[in-house]
């Protein structure tokens, strides 16, 4: 009897340190497109996040910025492959930028968690700040945003 006791405490102390809740969260990998910036026919008055999965639907907004260099190529996306999330702000004359702070499938979700960068000072001229991150299509999902 008194092993059976001890046997039963140890079973219940072992199950009581491994019953953590389990999370279906799985970190998704992504790349920076570089050299793209957003055409002047896209209109905005928010933050759009856009999940874009062709090459035509990511012409009609983002155009190539070649540059002088040995990075001066816009960075090849292969559609076939991967699809773009894209975080297109909206029109300011002030330096801006988006920090990703995560990206995380959550069951049939793709979640990005996101801050906005902008400097106080003021430039001569405006721009559409935008960052396009490449995602492999096998973290396929439906895009959740979260501003920071």
């Amino acid at each position: 009897m008194k092993n059976l006791a001890f046997l039963l405490l140890g079973l219940m102390v072992m199950f009581s340190c491994t019953s953590q809740k389990e999370t279906s969260t799985l970190k998704v990998p992504y790349s920076e497109a570089k050299n793209y910036f957003v055409k002047n026919t896209y209109q905005s008055n928010e933050i759009a996040i856009k999940k874009i999965a062709s090459q035509k639907e990511f012409d009609e907004i983002f155009g190539a910025a070649t540059t002088m260099g040995p990075n001066g190529m816009p960075t090849n996306i292969d559609f076939s492959k991967n699809y773009i999330i894209a975080l297109i702000g909206t029109q300011t004359n002030k330096s801006t930028d988006f920090l990703v702070k995560n990206l995380v499938k959550e069951k049939e979700n793709i979640v990005l968690s996101y801050a906005v960068k902008e400097e106080s000072t003021e430039n001569s001229y405006t721009i559409l700040p935008a960052k396009i991150l490449i995602v492999s299509k096998q973290y396929d999902g439906n895009i959740i945003s979260n501003k920071l």
